[in-house]
């Protein structure tokens, strides 16, 4: 019972950390909407860096929780196809064991609220992008039958005085 003790102890650090992470990505995907909302798109790169790394570690940490998984399905003599971690602390029937199954199945929920909260960001830059590709069209349908620049790009005298733009490279 003591070799159960402490892979339940091991599973307990596993989740803890996946925890934490979970709650940095949150905080991330906030960060990424508030940069969104107020158009501070140089804040974008490393809201986007800062991802990709929570993500690399929820990765790591996911690997770390399936080998955990194979270890007591090879202790307990079964494929690691045949056995999920649900089914190993059902299985265990203890207080600890019910304790984690609960935050493992809470952490299950706070992922699927991370998922639909990712595609709330996509949704809104999908929307931006289609505005500003939008808007760039106007800009360029609007200057281009003016005749504002020249063959080799100097200005004209032509147009009104506000909508004339300088063109640089």
């Amino acid at each position: 019972m003591q070799d159960i003790a402490t892979a339940l102890q091991e599973l307990d650090h596993i989740l803890r950390r996946e925890e934490a992470q979970c709650d940095a990505l949150a905080h991330n995907i906030q960060q990424e909407r508030q940069a969104l909302r107020t158009l501070a798109l140089t804040d974008m790169a490393e809201v986007n860096r800062q991802r990709a790394a929570l993500l690399d570690k929820l990765l790591l940490l996911e690997t770390e929780r399936t080998a955990w998984v194979e270890g007591v399905a090879d202790r307990w003599n079964l494929a690691p196809s045949s056995i999920s971690l649900s089914v190993i602390l059902e299985r265990v029937e203890t207080v600890e064991a019910q304790r984690l199954e609960r935050r493992y199945i809470g952490m299950a929920g706070k992922i699927r609220a991370l998922r639909h909260e990712i595609s709330i960001n996509a949704s809104i830059l999908n929307s931006l992008q289609v505005f500003i590709g939008k808007g760039l069209n106007v800009v360029r349908q609007a200057t281009a039958p003016l005749g504002l620049y020249s063959g080799s790009g100097a200005p004209r005298e032509c147009g009104v005085g506000a909508l004339m733009f300088r063109q640089k490279g």
